[in-house]
């Protein structure tokens, strides 16, 4: 009993003074794999988001901000073409009501071909010779004024019709260069702005035809008022 007890102090004592041998570490190959393919994902996804990111600040840059600069120049003469306008043409309506000869906004070339055209016509200062306010002699006096104001008008809106055809063809050159999206609906923006100064001179143009051939009009009825002023006087 005692030799056993003695054999195993022995063991005992033999295994203490024995070193404790440590885990080595090992590697898990499809872990490993995993992570790896996690990472290049996540790579791949910050790239994508950088780009996404790039695109739509372009996609902010080019619907926003100024784009004014782009709209000017021909695209804004289109309709005028930086001459004659019809709101600067005298009213029609004034001289017809008796008012004075005006050839305001009426460019010089334009005033010196009335004047000519009036002077060649060499005409009369009155019609029956009658002390002044005979409404014979105002109706001719206003059907004259009428005529010369509409060849100021017509020589002039020639003239501008030069102008407006240029920047007609030198603002078509202008659509399509615009670099982006912003400046394209500027363009578009400024041609419909044309459109309806181009048709607001049409009916400035209507109106004149108009009022002139209401003249003729008045003309018959200062006429016809004449006759049976002057049949009531023989009575």
């Amino acid at each position: 009993m005692r030799s056993l007890l003695r054999l195993a102090s022995l063991a005992v004592a033999f295994g203490a003074l024995t070193p404790a041998t440590a885990q080595v570490p090992t590697i898990d190959s499809a872990n490993l794999a995993k992570a790896q393919e996690i990472a290049t994902s996540t790579q791949n996804i910050l790239t994508s988001d950088q780009q996404i990111l790039q695109y739509t600040q372009k996609t902010l840059s080019a619907v926003t901000g100024d784009r004014s600069s782009q709209a000017q120049g021909s695209l804004a003469q289109m309709a005028l073409g930086g001459g004659f306008s019809m709101a600067q043409a005298p009213s029609l309506g004034s001289v017809i009501s008796g008012g004075a000869l005006s050839f305001a906004g009426m460019s010089a070339s334009s005033q010196n071909m009335v004047s000519t055209l009036i002077n060649g016509l060499q005409l009369v200062q009155s019609i029956t010779g009658l002390a002044s306010g005979n409404p014979v002699d105002a109706a001719y006096k206003n059907s004259v004024n009428v005529a010369a104001t509409l060849s100021g008008l017509i020589a002039s809106t020639q003239s501008a019709m030069q102008k407006r055809s240029q920047a007609f063809t030198q603002g078509g050159q202008q659509i399509g260069q615009a670099p982006d999206l912003k400046g394209s609906v500027d363009q578009n923006t400024q041609v419909q702005i044309q459109t309806g100064q181009t048709v607001n001179e049409l009916n400035g143009v209507v109106n004149n035809a108009v009022t002139a051939a209401n003249q003729a009009n008045l003309d018959r009825l200062a006429a016809a008022s004449a006759a049976a002023r002057a049949m009531k006087f023989s009575q």
